[in-house]
C-alpha cells in the first residue's frame, strides 16, 4: 500500500543542500535567539546564519523608539534620524551585512552613506553614555527575542 507523499517532505529531499534538522520556522527562530551570541565566530561563516533577521532588528529599534516603520527609511540631509542610524549600525554589527545590501534596504543611493552613519554612531558611542545604554538595551532585546 503506497501512501501519498507530503509535497513539503518531497521538496526537502529533492534539494541538493538538505537541512540537518527538519523543523518549523518558529523552532529555528527560537534556536537562533537562544544561541546566536554564544556561537558567533568570525572564522566560521556559517555561524552568521544564527544572526537575527534584519526585519527583526528594524522592528525592535522602531518599538524601542516608538517610531513608525516608515521612519527607518526617511532621509533628510542635515537632520539626525537616531532610530534609522541605530538600525543601520545594529544590522551591520550583528549581521555583518555588506554595505551595499544595507544601503539598498534603507533606500540609500550609495553605500558610503551607510559607512558614514556607522562611523558617526561609533564616535557617538564613545562620547554619549546614554546613547550607548539605549543601543545596548535594544541589542539585548533583540538577542533575548523580546519583540
Amino acid at each position: 500500500m503506497a501512501q501519498p507523499q507530503d509535497e513539503d517532505f518531497v521538496r526537502v529531499f529533492e534539494r541538493e543542500n538538505q537541512p540537518s534538522v527538519l523543523c518549523s520556522k518558529e523552532f529555528i527562530s527560537r534556536i537562533k535567539d537562544r544561541f546566536f551570541k554564544k556561537k558567533i565566530n568570525k572564522e566560521i561563516p556559517a555561524s552568521k546564519g544564527l544572526a537575527p533577521d534584519g526585519d527583526r532588528i528594524i522592528s525592535e529599534v522602531n518599538r524601542y523608539y516608538q517610531a513608525k516603520p516608515s521612519a527607518s527609511t526617511a532621509v533628510r540631509r542635515g537632520s539626525e534620524n537616531e532610530p534609522r542610524d541605530a538600525a543601520l549600525y545594529l544590522i551591520r554589527t550583528l549581521r555583518a551585512e555588506p554595505l551595499m545590501k544595507i544601503s539598498a534596504g534603507f533606500g540609500l543611493n550609495r553605500y558610503s552613506s551607510v559607512s558614514s552613519v556607522i562611523m558617526r554612531i561609533k564616535t557617538k558611542l564613545q562620547k554619549d553614555r546614554k546613547f550607548k545604554q539605549r543601543l545596548a538595551d535594544i541589542e539585548s532585546n533583540i538577542l533575548k527575542g523580546q519583540s
